[in-house]
């Protein structure tokens, strides 16, 4: 009796433990349908393999290549932050919305370069960048102000090179816009095309935002993957130091506009600028004329705005909290889309805003009405992947203690009584002081180019023969709608906006300028700068040519004029010109610039 009891119960017993392992059978294969669903779900963006991360407690202590991150201490704290660069929110939709925008930035910038460098700039252009870089190789030599181009050949007779730069600038941009995938490699190279562009731009690459969009790719250099073109690579996940370093950015960028404006005209002072400014701005468009019409208390409105966000608003972007820093980061923004809307300012506040949507993380309200899919944090690395992620924390670490050592002097230049705008401290412009419109003209004046196929100065003027030249979004004849071109940024256009606060004899590049329209004809490369049908001799060029300048003002709105602008001549500019006058020729010779063929006449 007592045998049989034992057998039962060792029957039992057996069953019990077969049950057991059936169940645990059963839960395992339950829990790896489930891991494998979730890493497929994983691996719609990435199709590189999820890391398990949920690995027994006692295989995890017995694995040597896995990092433990149950430890929640001061050294887990630290390694969170400057060797993993993880947070507790992604930035992978930030990213990709900044890759597209610094992609539109590098569109515009190069094709713009691609069809007015060569005027500029080119072997015949208004100032040759090989005259440029030979004075500057025998002066400072090349790492003064580095650049591609002294490497490259033909510079002093073709412009292959130069419009092989900007194609490939161009080609990788749309890359970049259009599939919001990028590596540093790529940008990298962008910076290079950059830097060497704007080292022999001379006059006409003088302008704040190019600094910006240099200083805003290096930084973005370490925000992206190294060499991955995945959208989302979970491997790389942007640094935290360098999205705070990004906030840095955007904070001093509209710090140094709003300090440059309190400290430099009363009329921010007494909240009056704007009163003056939609007229008086480089290129206005057509709704400038219509805010330039509404009342004096809107334009004080619009100051009192302006100096809240530029002075006040960018410490929101260092806010403690998420809420604050999507408010701090969405007012940055509204504001530039608001410039944009009012004014023709290139590419300026569209670079201005790559900065600013690293305010944003992956839980910004708005990312779910733009990207359908979710992201996900974290990833415990292995073997040869866990150490190249220690070197690559390292040298991210490294630059970043650098651009904060190198962001000493632009910080204390926000300070200073004689702050300066617009300038760099290094000659890899990686840390630069910005500004803009520190002060705005009560007038605006326009230098008027005119010339006559007459035979005497004397006959042009008794026949009423001088015709108007008409450049691009430049403002002339006063019944031309003024036109919207940003981002595409008419260089040749503002330099004319600053030679009309100026003298002729600050702005030689013009007497060059009247040099190549006195040569030019339907197929002169001149032309690019000018207005459809803007050159009132195509078949064959004038023989005098002359510069005016005119006070122009907005038209009234209800005085029934139908015209955009009203003008009146205020004096002579530069004086009449021939291409065989000997006082022209002397200043060519000057200047070392060439007389240009000039075509057969009609």
């Amino acid at each position: 009796m007592v045998h049989m009891l034992t057998n039962d119960n060792k029957i039992r017993f057996e069953m019990k433990n077969h049950l057991i392992i059936a169940a645990g059978q059963i839960s395992i294969f339950m829990e790896l349908t489930r891991r494998k669903s979730q890493t497929n779900k994983l691996n719609e963006n990435d199709p590189t393999p999820l890391i398990n991360t949920s690995m027994p407690n006692e295989k995890r202590k017995n694995s040597k290549d896995v990092t433990p991150t149950e430890k929640n201490n001061i050294l887990s704290y630290f390694q969170k932050i400057f060797l993993d660069q993880i947070s507790s929110n992604t930035y992978f939709h930030t990213r990709i919305l900044f890759v597209r925008l610094l992609g539109l930035v590098y569109t515009f910038s190069f094709l713009a370069a691609y069809h007015q460098a060569p005027v500029l700039i080119g072997y015949q252009g208004l100032y040759q960048s090989h005259i440029h870089m030979k004075q500057m190789k025998e002066r400072y030599g090349i790492w003064q102000s580095p650049s591609m181009f002294y490497f490259l050949p033909w510079m002093d007779t073709s412009d292959i090179s130069l419009r092989t730069i900007c194609a490939a600038g161009t080609l990788l941009g749309i890359f970049l816009l259009f599939t919001g995938r990028c590596n540093s490699i790529i940008l990298f190279i962008l910076w290079c095309f950059q830097t060497s562009i704007l080292n022999i731009g001379q006059l006409f690459y003088g302008f704040g935002w190019e600094t910006q969009i240099l200083e805003t790719t290096f930084l973005g250099m370490f925000l992206v993957p190294l060499y991955s073109l995945s959208k989302i690579d979970r491997h790389s996940p942007p640094s935290i130091l360098f999205i705070f370093l990004m906030r840095f950015l955007i904070a001093r960028i509209m710090l140094g506009a709003g300090l440059i404006k309190i400290r430099g005209d009363q009329c921010w002072r007494d909240l009056t600028c704007m009163q003056y400014h939609y007229e008086t701005q480089p290129i206005p468009n057509a709704i400038s004329y219509y805010l330039h019409q509404t009342p004096a208390s809107f334009h004080k409105f619009e100051v009192l705005v302006n100096h809240f966000i530029e002075l006040i608003a960018p410490f929101l972007c260092f806010g403690p909290w998420r809420s604050i820093r999507h408010i701090g980061g969405t007012l940055q923004i509204l504001f530039q889309i608001l410039l944009i809307i009012s004014g023709n300012l290139s590419v300026l506040n569209w670079v201005t805003i790559a900065p600013a949507l690293w305010c944003f993380d992956d839980t910004y309200p708005l990312y779910k009405y733009i990207f359908k899919r979710q992201t996900y944090t974290e990833i415990i690395y292995c073997g040869i992947r866990r150490r190249i992620k220690v070197l690559n924390s390292i040298i991210k670490l490294f630059v970043f203690s650098l651009i904060i050592f190198l962001s000493i002097d632009p910080v204390l230049n926000l300070f200073s009584r004689y702050q300066r705008m617009n300038s760099s401290f290094d000659r890899f412009n990686l840390v630069n002081t910005y500004g803009a419109f520190g002060s705005v003209g009560k007038i605006r004046n326009e230098v008027i180019i005119t010339g006559c196929n007459k035979s005497t100065v004397e006959q042009c003027s008794h026949d009423n023969a001088w015709l108007e030249y008409e450049f691009s979004c430049k403002p002339g004849k006063i019944d031309k709608t003024p036109c919207f071109s940003a981002p595409y940024h008419r260089r040749l256009t503002w330099q004319l906006w600053f030679a009309a606060m100026q003298n002729l004899q600050y702005n030689p590049w013009l007497i060059h300028l009247m040099v190549h329209l006195l040569a030019s004809d339907q197929y002169s490369p001149v032309n690019v700068v000018l207005s459809v049908g803007g050159n009132p001799f195509p078949d064959a060029p004038p023989r005098f040519i002359k510069a005016d300048l005119y006070r122009y003002k907005f038209a009234s709105l209800g005085s029934g004029d139908k015209n955009w602008w009203t003008r009146t001549y205020q004096q002579s500019y530069a004086p009449i010109f021939e291409l065989k006058s000997p006082q022209l020729k002397s200043i060519l010779r000057q200047m070392t610039w060439k007389m240009p063929k000039v075509p057969m006449r009609s």
